[in-house]
């Protein structure tokens, strides 16, 4: 009898625990987060640098969803230099990428930019998005203008390779102080009072020196 107490007891406690996992499944689901979801901005010199993020020193930026899946877009300090886009240039579906090679592009009103990859993969979707609004590249660039989703294969060297943290905080710092002193140096129309660079600054650049910048900032 008292064998029999214990098995029944015992059984209680294991259904007792399968119906509480039952109702805590649905909760964890739905706080779950957003893959796609803009990271929280975080402002470093007057550009937004979101924590999540793995940034490479051309100005994209990596998010790994998983272990096989990273999402890759550009920066602000990049949508910036290069302005509104008017139209994306990316890879096909199956392409390889190497980290540090030009990876998509950008182009606004007859200047492009080619921007290179923070990883190195397999391209396994470019943002539908895109096709029909080609300015979410840089008017939500750590949102839905995100431009290439990837299959790393050698994440975690990568992602070594990039910034993140106080190292990225520090980059961004000095990136911004070496822009203001190009633009200072090419023509004072496009700072404001206080060496605040106006808004869409590349519009207001000679074709050249814009290019300059781009070869120098985004590394291709």
């Amino acid at each position: 009898m008292t064998v029999l107490l214990v098995i029944l007891t015992f059984a209680a406690f294991i259904l007792l625990d399968y119906v509480v996992s039952r109702r805590r499944a649905p909760q964890a689901v739905a706080v779950a987060p957003d893959a796609w979801a803009a990271p929280e901005p975080v402002w470093v010199a007057g550009y937004q640098l979101p924590e999540a993020l793995h940034y490479h020193r051309g100005h994209t930026w990596a998010r790994a969803v998983d272990p096989d899946t990273v999402v890759v877009g550009l920066d602000d300090f990049a949508r910036r230099l290069v302005g509104p886009a008017r139209s994306v240039r990316t890879p096909a579906v199956g392409d390889w990428l190497e980290q540090g090679e030009t990876a998509f592009g950008v182009a606004m009103d007859g200047r492009a930019a080619d921007l290179v990859s923070p990883i190195d993969g397999e391209v396994l979707a470019v943002n539908p998005e895109l096709a029909r609004s080609p300015g979410l590249a840089t008017d939500e660039p750590y949102g839905r203008g995100w431009i290439l989703e990837v299959r790393p294969s050698h994440l975690a060297a990568n992602l070594r390779n990039l910034l993140s943290g106080r190292l990225a905080r520090r980059w961004t710092e000095d990136a911004r102080e070496a822009l203001d002193l190009r633009l200072m140096a090419l023509s004072g129309s496009v700072l404001q009072d206080g060496g605040e660079p106006v808004a869409d600054f590349a519009r207001h650049l000679p074709a050249e020196d814009w290019k300059r910048l781009v070869r120098e900032f985004l590394l291709t």
